[in-house]
């Protein structure tokens, strides 16, 4: 009897680790929203969000060259508080800085330069950002030989660098990288190559971006989270694991512009609310994020600035409603 009393007073002296075992997390440009940060994470909070994507642009931290300083804005207020909302942040360390001319880090210098930059933030949000991203869309087709095999050794080199180096100055932060999209044969074939060149060694999940609003018929949420675990068996194979890889689904959206007429706002937000339910079922997803908060714009036959849960004045769209029930429903 005295052996279970013991036994039981150890489990209880031993510290609880809060586990969030699934984030509904939205992607988000908070500089270019009116209110201040407490009132962009009561925002979330007001629909249930327990998770946000940002951008920390390198651009915006090293003005000087060698000299880094915390740029004063919305998102650095918001990384520096939103855990006391219990909302976890991902930071994006990413795109190049005009100071030295770089576009992309690619050359040893480059990646130097990249690297110190993304050290300085790692040390400066210790404690309050736990998963980084290193950068966003390296494949994006937009830019020039983005899907090439040069372009896939070049971001698996970035990656091995800068995560070896944030990793030692905090072990305990999550890094992710890829930030593909699987639906797209170009964008997947590319992702084949930087898993076949080692990408997995380097980082702790893989971020996708299963964008899928061009066919009402390919955009079914069971559908399309079947196919990620195809997705993810493959990788496994390329990459010599054994065990499921972490997925981030860290984009993923439609857009309400009036120029698109494929999804009507309820389809939308029955996406929304079933792709979530459905992503939260599987070990292997930790989130998804969808993309965006608050539209990017008021042009409402602009596609890039319709993706909002929320219009530009914080009405809110059918959408806003579905993530808030699917969240209440996955905790």
């Amino acid at each position: 009897m005295r052996i279970y009393v013991k036994i039981f007073i150890f489990l209880l002296s031993m510290p609880i680790h809060s586990v969030n075992a699934f984030y509904v997390g939205v992607g988000a440009h908070p500089n270019g929203f009116s209110g201040s940060a407490i009132d962009f994470l009561h925002l979330l909070e007001k629909y249930h969000i327990n998770a946000v994507r940002l951008d920390y642009p390198w651009s915006d931290v090293e003005r000087e060259k060698n000299v880094f300083t915390a740029p004063v804005n919305n998102t650095e207020n918001i990384l520096l508080i939103a855990k006391q909302y219990d909302v976890e942040p991902i930071v994006i360390l990413d795109y190049g800085n005009k100071l030295y001319g770089i576009k992309k880090p690619i050359t040893d210098e480059d990646i130097d330069k990249f690297t110190r930059y993304a050290i300085w933030t790692v040390e400066h949000f210790k404690g309050k950002v736990k998963i980084f991203e290193i950068w966003n869309e390296w494949s994006n087709r937009k830019n020039k030989n983005a899907n090439s095999d040069e372009s896939a050794v070049q971001y698996v080199k970035l990656v091995a660098r800068v995560s070896k180096a944030i990793k030692h100055v905090d072990p305990s932060i999550v890094v992710i990288a890829g930030s593909i999209n699987p639906m797209d044969y170009l964008d997947l074939a590319w992702g084949r190559k930087v898993v076949k060149l080692g990408l997995m060694d380097y980082i702790d999940g893989m971020s996708l971006h299963p964008y899928i609003y061009g066919s009402k018929r390919a955009a079914q949420p069971i559908r399309n989270i079947k196919y990620l675990e195809l997705i993810n068996k493959e990788f496994m194979k390329l990459s010599g694991r054994k065990d499921f890889i972490d997925f981030y689904i860290t984009e993923i959206g439609f857009p309400t512009s009036e120029s698109y007429t494929v999804f009507t706002e309820k389809d939308v937000a029955d996406y929304a609310k079933n792709y979530i339910l459905e992503g939260s079922k599987v070990d292997y997803i930790k989130g998804i994020w969808w993309y965006d908060l608050i539209n990017d714009g008021n042009n409402k036959k602009n596609r890039e600035h319709n993706f909002g849960i929320l219009n530009r004045n914080l009405s809110e769209k059918n959408v806003s409603q579905a993530i808030k029930n699917a969240s209440e429903s996955v905790k």
